[in-house]
């Protein structure tokens, strides 16, 4: 009897990469942990800003009390990781270091007040957000840190955050999230924003993290409810689909009163863009700039101010310090060096000793 039914076509098993090599190491990658003991509300800000940096970011990322920031710097390398987000907390205040890997700078800032994803979702009627969100990055937008309608020098009174270093802060985040290429961007792949706004008054740094939908816009509100194939209406009371249409889909809910911005499309149709905030939420002040990751040179400090010559006489101690250590370094490695020649001499000379004939004894009777 013939076959019947097409040829079977293999399907092929192994996965292709979505992305080149190049493009992996160019994308930006960070670990966010939290060293010392901190809070468990500390604890769960760690969390959901590292949901908030996903995919690009260690969700499950275990740390010990025994791990030091060297130990992360080494393995950073091996991970194509280029930035560390590390949290700390003492009992005057909150602190986050952003550091670039491996070279620096690090920004610490102070962190005024926050507010975790599950308090943002509690006070929503109708909370956004699911899993899919977190398979892209999110889109970065900084406000107020680089602009010519910036704020000058020491607006809002007292010592304030200068250009300079708004400049340095907008580098380091822009450095932070995946770049955008507009040719090729792609709107759907865009689920979440996250942004990053100067406070002129309070000279503070404002994040919000928020859920991108769309929907078409320009629909009447019966089609519209039509078009949700997760959310279907209740058609049982209806005598035909056109007294639901024409009646205006039943009651309007408070997020359809709502249509949002509408932008446009490369293929001419128009859609509709609304933000619902995820949480977490921070509000962020530049307490100091280090040249190196968490060491280094002082470049910026809110509340310490040294003259060029007490700032010699730090960059000589660094230079020392530096020196001191990569001098140990070389001890170290020149004594594990020798301690591993000597382990392999006497490994070597104990196999001698037994490929070595065993002694021979002449039997002597007793008389």
């Amino acid at each position: 009897m013939p076959r019947q039914g097409r040829r079977r076509k293999k399907t092929r098993t192994d996965k292709e990469a979505d992305v080149g090599e190049r493009e992996k190491k160019l994308t930006p990658r960070c670990f966010v942990i939290k060293r010392g003991d901190v809070g468990d509300r500390i604890k769960d800000l760690v969390q959901d800003f590292r949901m908030v940096m996903m995919p690009n970011s260690a969700k499950a990322l275990k740390e010990s009390k025994t791990n030091r920031v060297e130990d992360f710097i080494a393995v950073a390398g091996h991970f194509n990781v280029s930035h560390l987000i590390m949290f700390t907390a003492t009992k005057a205040a909150t602190y986050m270091k952003l550091a670039r890997l491996p070279q620096g700078p690090t920004l610490t800032f102070r962190v005024d007040s926050f507010t975790l994803a599950r308090e943002v979702k509690a006070s929503q009627k109708r909370p956004k957000g699911s899993a899919r969100d977190f398979s892209t990055a999110p889109l970065q937008v900084l406000n107020g840190l680089g602009g010519p309608k910036d704020a000058p020098d020491g607006a809002g009174g007292g010592k304030t955050t200068k250009m300079a270093e708004r400049k340095l802060i907008a580098e380091m985040l822009r450095g932070a999230f995946p770049a955008i290429d507009v040719p090729t961007f792609n709107q759907a792949e865009c689920r979440r924003a996250a942004l990053f706004h100067y406070d002129r008054e309070s000279d503070a740094l404002l994040f919000r993290h928020f859920v991108v939908s769309r929907k078409q816009a320009g629909l009447e509100r019966g089609v519209s409810k039509l078009t949700k194939f997760n959310r279907l209406p209740n058609l049982g009371k209806k005598g035909d689909i056109a007294d639901f249409v024409l009646g205006g889909g039943g009651a309007a809910s408070e997020s359809e009163l709502d249509e949002g911005e509408e932008v446009p499309t490369t293929s001419g149709n128009r859609i509709a863009v609304r933000l619902a905030e995820a949480g977490p939420r921070m509000k962020l002040l530049l307490i100091k700039a280090e040249e190196g990751v968490c060491t280094g040179g002082v470049m910026y400090h809110r509340f310490l101010t040294k003259t060029p010559s007490q700032q010699q006489v730090l960059q000589e101690r660094a230079r020392q310090r530096q020196k001191l250590k990569e001098r140990n370094a070389k001890l170290e490695a020149k004594a594990k060096a020798a301690k591993s020649k000597k382990r392999k001499r006497n490994s070597k000379e104990n196999e001698e000793d037994d490929d070595e004939p065993p002694a021979q004894y002449d039997d002597f009777d007793n008389d």
